[in-house]
């Protein structure tokens, strides 16, 4: 995991392991609209472990403030005159800490089973390199799929605005079971079994990778919440997942399939649960306004930077909405020629670098059956 530099050491593990308890679970749940729920002790320190942090930051900012003077009376003309945004790059682990502290909490009534819905997926080290692993291990990424025998019936015109094959017309990219975005087959799987279903994503404690995942309430996938366990977990197993999380009122407990041995088993983890804005995805703090790009075309680490920038933002935008830029273009900066400079949303067939969970960024091959030569 990337650790960033303002995260003590000595309270944060360094193994991927530990992301099942500290990370953010943001789903847009049926009648209750979109939450965010942690289960970091960071979140739940008393106010003591708060004063002793609050003294530490003022002595070392009062040694700090004749330099911090200095820079500001220097450059306040400069910030006046051209008010810039900075380049949207993850935050730090404690902005995103503080801003759920500073929310009021929110007592959830029922409780959710969450399944992860990450597919396989065939990291590169370069786009030419060889591929490294698949990082499921359940399937062989060259598995032939079975073709439909005989040609679909005509479509009506529904059907057609929906995304149906047409005569003639060449049908747009869709979303498979055997792509890395899985939240579509997961989320059927749970919604034919319990009805309705919550849409969200696993996000990193800095909200440096994003996870897409699907969840029901336990209540309505069966009438025992050991039974309803049991079913999310036929449902995880089958598509390849690696966990399933519970949260609720009792907190939050981690669960694994068995496929990975780095999942931990957690029981009753205290959870804070807080309505998440409706925001950029990629900023740690409420209110903030568009995201703007990080590097540019220059050199090459300059346009390395604006790569995994780009990365970041689409698989984000993915899976979770943003109530700023709605994942539409923007206006360029004033100082810059006015031809909008940030993307539309990518489509997610589309994507093809993803950060993952350990924190580094992949390049993926499609999972696609090997060609045919003719």
């Amino acid at each position: 995991m990337v650790m960033h530099h303002e995260d003590d050491p000595t309270t944060l593990d360094t193994t991927p392991a530990t992301t099942w308890r500290d990370q953010l679970i943001e789903l847009d749940l049926p009648g209750v609209g979109p939450i965010t729920a942690c289960a970091d002790p960071r979140l739940l320190r008393d106010d003591a472990d708060d004063a002793d942090d609050d003294a530490a930051h003022v002595a070392h900012a009062a040694g700090a403030t004749g330099a911090a003077d200095a820079a500001g009376a220097a450059h306040a003309a400069d910030e006046i005159a051209f008010r810039r945004r900075e380049p949207t790059t993850p935050p730090s682990g404690e902005i995103v800490r503080s801003t759920l502290q500073a929310r009021p909490p929110l007592e959830l009534e029922h409780t959710w089973l969450v399944l992860p819905a990450l597919g396989p997926v065939l990291p590169t080290l370069t786009p030419d390199g060889m591929v490294v692993a698949d990082v499921s291990g359940r399937e062989s990424p060259f598995e032939v799929r079975v073709r439909p025998m005989g040609s679909p019936a005509r479509p009506s015109p529904e059907g057609a605005l929906a995304g149906a094959p047409v005569e003639g017309r060449p049908r747009p990219p869709q979303p498979s079971a055997r792509t890395w975005f899985r939240r579509p087959a997961v989320a059927g799987a749970l919604r034919r079994r319990g009805g309705p279903v919550a849409l969200g994503a696993l996000v990193g404690t800095r909200r440096d990778w994003f996870e897409p995942a699907a969840a029901a309430r336990e209540d309505l996938l069966a009438p025992h919440p050991d039974q309803a366990l049991e079913r999310a977990l036929l449902i995880a197993v089958e598509h390849g997942q690696v966990a399933v999380l519970r949260i609720g009122p009792a907190g939050l407990d981690v669960i694994p399939t068995g496929s990975d041995p780095r999942v931990p088993a957690l029981e009753g983890m205290e959870l804070q649960v807080t309505r998440r804005p409706a925001q950029c995805p990629l900023h740690g703090r409420d209110g903030e306004g568009p995201c703007r790009p990080h590097g540019g075309p220059w050199i090459r680490a300059s346009q390395q930077a604006q790569v995994e920038w780009e990365a970041r933002r689409s698989q984000a935008l993915a899976v979770q909405d943003c109530g700023v830029c709605f994942g539409e273009a923007l206006p360029p900066e004033p100082d810059q020629p006015q031809v909008p400079r940030l993307a539309p949303r990518t489509a997610v067939v589309e994507i093809s670098r993803l950060h993952l969970r350990g924190g580094e960024m992949v390049r993926i091959d499609p999972i696609a059956p090997p060609r045919r030569r003719r």
